[in-house]
């Protein structure tokens, strides 16, 4: 069998589509049916491709004996990678046939004019990508908006600077209000980021692309320094988180917003989370946020970590009690997919990037770990509850310490010389024999028999719902901290 590969990461007019790729490679064909595997949107320098990988797989099972791809570098851009695929190749007999360069994979000098080409390729990719480099860090020093996708509450607008035609950020109305209204609930109202999201989804507001809030998508506006009036306060805070700061201080106290950039393979968590070792420019666009607001935003956000996340338990009731023992934030429960069967606790902080995040672990086994704990508490705890509530005692004792009153104070109107003495002491009586019989009535009031509290407890766990189980269990457990080798319970 033939296989085609065709690759193409970004439609443009000079490029050749996909189509075009498979329409050459086919003449090459000598087969009358060739298998065709394709790639849109995916970069040659990394070999996590979909199409890509199925078709090593199906070179591994020995379905495939020849490959036609338009150009050598639509399969690969990286050296490294084309000498492993080379590699499995030759271990099945597979040909690696190109379009536009012509050789035998198979001949010493076709090898060596092979690894020459994929070196080029790989060349040339490096250099694409430092000129791109180069003209962001240019774009962002001449205070420039740096291309691609505005952030939300902006658009991109051309102005004239310097005599030369360029663009920056201006703000949009109703996503300006959108992205306000969210910072003065988060630093004013006290709100926490699900509460946003639930409150900005039920009020039918919706992201750019018409899809409904997230709380990643809620908290990369709260981090973004684009919105901030700088002033320099801002600068301090900047400078303070480690931050390259490209222009003179003035320029970042006129009320305008900050670009953030710099070398993801130099970061140190994901973008926006931490600022050590990104480059903050700053920018032409008006600041939304005033500074004292953006900076308590931030203040709150840097100590929250997730963990003011209780959850609402509507997976697991351990949800918001289970935290990461790695980074210390809360796991939220999540499915596996629609109609899956098991749901799984997940690190919240390695989607913040605060840290690689534990591995999926189902809720139900963190469950049968904490729930034998939880009787034992339960048992040890229960006996100590009253059995009788304030509001209603028992009708015995009741008439009894009214009997006491009575008689306390007879006994103390006979203290003093008076004509009822008589009546006093015959009353006194009458209530001293009703006391003796309501005395022994208490006794005998058989004592209640002693129950096995933790049968009591296992019947009630099995017929009480998640939100009861998720009560009952916020009053005995203060924490779940799981490792990827253990799991560690605190209880309260």
């Amino acid at each position: 069998m033939t296989a085609i590969y065709a690759r193409q990461s970004v439609e443009r007019v000079d490029s050749i589509s996909i189509d075009m790729q498979v329409e050459y490679c086919k003449r090459l064909c000598a087969e009358g049916n060739c298998r065709v595997y394709t790639d849109r949107g995916f970069s040659g320098t990394t070999t996590a491709r979909p199409a890509f990988q199925e078709m090593l797989e199906a070179v591994e099972q020995g379905e495939i004996r020849e490959v036609l791809v338009y150009k050598l570098d639509r399969i690969s851009r990286s050296l490294c990678d084309f000498a492993g695929m080379m590699q499995t190749f030759r271990q099945h007999g597979v040909t690696l046939r190109s379009v536009r360069e012509s050789f035998d994979t198979q001949t010493e000098i076709g090898g060596m004019l092979l690894n020459l080409l994929m070196m080029f390729a790989e060349l040339e990719q490096k250099t694409i990508a430092g000129r791109v480099r180069d003209n962001y860090y240019a774009r962002a020093v001449q205070q420039m908006a740096l291309g691609g996708v505005a952030p939300y509450g902006y658009e991109i607008v051309p102005i004239l600077l310097h005599g030369h035609k360029t663009t920056t950020l201006a703000p949009v109305p109703e996503e300006a209000a959108q992205v306000l209204w969210l910072y003065t609930r988060y630093g004013l109202h006290g709100e926490n980021v699900e509460q946003l999201v639930h409150k900005c989804n039920q009020r039918g507001s919706r992201t750019r692309q018409g899809a409904d809030w997230s709380n990643s998508g809620v908290i990369r506006i709260l981090r973004n320094p684009v919105y901030v009036q700088g002033d320099l306060r801002c600068v301090t805070y900047f400078r303070e988180q480690g931050a390259v700061l490209d222009h003179s201080l003035e320029q970042y106290c006129k009320g305008n917003g900050c670009l953030v950039y710099g070398d993801k393979k130099e970061r140190k968590g994901a973008k926006l989370t931490r600022l050590e070792g990104e480059h903050i420019a700053a920018g032409l666009h008006p600041g939304l946020v005033e500074p004292a607001l953006w900076l308590a935003v931030q203040e709150r956000l840097a100590s929250r970590g997730g963990s003011t996340n209780r959850g609402t338990g509507h997976r697991s009731w351990l949800q918001g009690i289970v935290v990461c023992g790695l980074c210390g934030t809360r796991c939220y429960a999540r499915n596996n997919g629609t109609g899956a069967r098991y749901t799984y606790f997940v690190c919240r902080g390695k989607r913040l990037g605060l840290c690689n995040g534990i591995p999926a672990l189902r809720t139900e086994t963190v469950e049968d770990a904490v729930a034998p704990i939880l009787a034992q508490q339960a048992a040890m705890l229960l006996p100590l509850a009253r059995t009788k509530t304030p509001d209603q005692p028992d009708p015995n004792a009741a008439a009894l310490e009214e009997l006491d009153g009575r008689m306390q104070r007879i006994a103390a109107a006979m203290g003093e010389p008076s004509a009822a003495m008589p009546f006093l002491r015959e009353e006194l009586e009458r209530l001293a024999a009703e006391r003796a019989v309501y005395t022994q009535r208490l006794r005998r009031v058989a004592a209640p028999q002693k129950k096995d509290v933790s049968t009591q407890w296992n019947t009630w766990w099995e017929q009480a719902d998640l939100e009861q189980r998720r009560r009952a269990t916020g009053l005995l457990v203060q924490e779940v901290r799981v490792f990827p080798e253990r799991i560690e319970i605190k209880l309260r």
